[in-house]
């Protein structure tokens, strides 16, 4: 690893292999990306990795969204095996579980999953993960969990930047001390150095639960390539998809947008 004054400067991780930092780059997650194809167009053994990003200058979120990085905010992308079976699906919950509690525990917040992939203090989007995937033709695949966090940034700063409905680890009321120098980025790589791929022991529908910003009964409205359902929360299934409550019953939405809550 190199790149990092200290005291990231020689860590050494359990799982992570590889720490490729980028003073600049367009999409961490392109970076990823592009590392995955080169690595199966030579047949080459894919090792776990994570890219950090110094600046970040064009990142995208779901479905094609722009992702805006303040001065000071974390871009990570971490290379994952892509678990085979029924736990493909549940990555990308599983991840945000994992950074909601691993972010609460590190900063002393109550960080919460807004489902599928919003991390929000306060009801305020203080993050977002974007997860990727790719297979080869034997099946085998690799994840990509892309993170990305704002770390400073006042109440005024925020909201001049037209980000009304975000937040930052600053505005939360993280001490200064834990948002000097490279400590933000020495903690967000400590909760990401996990086995993130394996099948995790908890049900997901009480994982979920443990974190989420909704509440049972509470009322939502989820947007998906132009369709909106409306309904209650029921929580999520054993796949992570929500479980709306409906008038004539109930339906299960396997991805889409809250916009609602």
């Amino acid at each position: 690893m190199s790149g990092f004054d200290a005291p990231l400067e020689g860590r050494s991780f359990r799982h992570i292999e590889n720490v490729i930092y980028l003073p600049a780059t367009p999409s961490t997650n392109d970076v990823a990306k592009a590392i995955v194809e080169k690595m199966l167009a030579e047949s080459e053994d894919v090792r776990p990795t994570i890219i950090v990003a110094g600046e970040q200058s064009a990142g995208h979120g779901r479905l094609g969204r722009s992702w805006v990085s303040l001065p000071g905010s974390l871009a990570v992308s971490v290379i994952v095996p892509w678990p085979a079976g029924p736990e493909r699906v549940h990555l990308p919950l599983r991840a945000g579980i994992a950074l909601a509690r691993g972010l609460s525990q590190a900063f002393g917040l109550d960080v919460r999953l807004k489902w599928p992939n919003d991390l929000l203090v306060n009801r305020k989007k203080l993050g977002g993960i974007l997860v990727e995937a790719r297979a080869n033709d034997e099946g085998e695949g690799w994840a990509i969990v892309g993170v990305g966090l704002n770390v400073k940034g006042t109440r005024r700063e925020l909201d001049s930047h037209g980000l009304r409905d975000a937040t930052s680890l600053e505005e939360a009321g993280v001490p200064a001390g834990k948002l000097g120098g490279v400590r933000p980025l020495s903690s967000l790589l400590d909760i990401l150095d996990v086995p993130l791929a394996e099948p995790g022991t908890e049900p997901l529908p009480e994982a979920f639960a443990s974190v989420a910003t909704h509440a049972p009964g509470d009322a939502l409205s989820v947007q998906n390539r132009g369709r909106t359902v409306s309904g209650v929360f029921r929580g999520v299934n054993a796949d992570g998809a929500l479980r709306l409550g409906m008038g004539h019953g109930e339906e299960t939405v396997i991805s889409g947008d809250v916009v609602l809550f």
